[in-house]
């Protein structure tokens, strides 16, 4: 029988957006988050009628926002289980697990290997919430082609999610 040793035994920031109590603490702040940056980049474009426009975007902002943290939480998931589950003992799993999974699961700032392992995750959720935006929630409002691109670049700038990059200290503090 193979001995299994869980690494894996710090809270990351991401974890928190696969329990869904968090979510009642997130979604709130997330919708204010999504709504001032609709708002002031729909006034930086000057763009008329932004009340308007902003009613018909904003829930599907929030929605496919909220999809695209959840993407990047699971990428960060799926790739710290499966190397969790692969022999460990010796070689490149190894070091991958001391020197990227835990690193990242205590501060992805310890080093620069879980630090670009955190900031893919953020990029693809810039990503998705970038072409979803632009997809679906900008498609029918009545502005110009290049003005949604702009408002959903400035949506997956402002609006990814940086906390990925919380350290778990600052978890443990905040709900210690």
């Amino acid at each position: 029988m193979k001995n299994i040793k869980l690494y894996n035994v710090f809270f990351p920031i991401w974890f928190l957006l696969l329990f869904p109590i968090t979510w009642l603490i997130a979604m709130p702040i997330n919708f204010v988050i999504d709504s001032i940056v609709i708002l002031l980049s729909l006034k930086f474009l000057k763009i008329d009628d932004i009340f308007q426009k902003y009613k018909k975007v904003i829930l599907k902002v929030f929605l496919f926002g909220f999809f695209a943290d959840f993407v990047g939480a699971v990428f960060l998931f799926v790739f710290t289980s499966l190397v969790g589950r692969l022999e460990e003992q010796s070689g490149i799993f190894k070091w991958i697990n001391e020197k990227i999974i835990e690193s990242m699961m205590r501060s992805p700032f310890e080093n620069i290997y879980a630090f670009l392992l955190v900031a893919i995750a953020v990029i693809i959720a810039g990503l998705c919430i970038y072409y979803l935006n632009l997809k679906n929630s900008f498609s029918k409002i009545d502005i110009e082609a290049k003005d949604k691109k702009k408002l959903a670049l400035y949506m997956a700038i402002f609006t990814a999610p940086y906390l990925f990059f919380a350290p778990s200290s600052v978890v443990y503090k905040f709900l210690g």
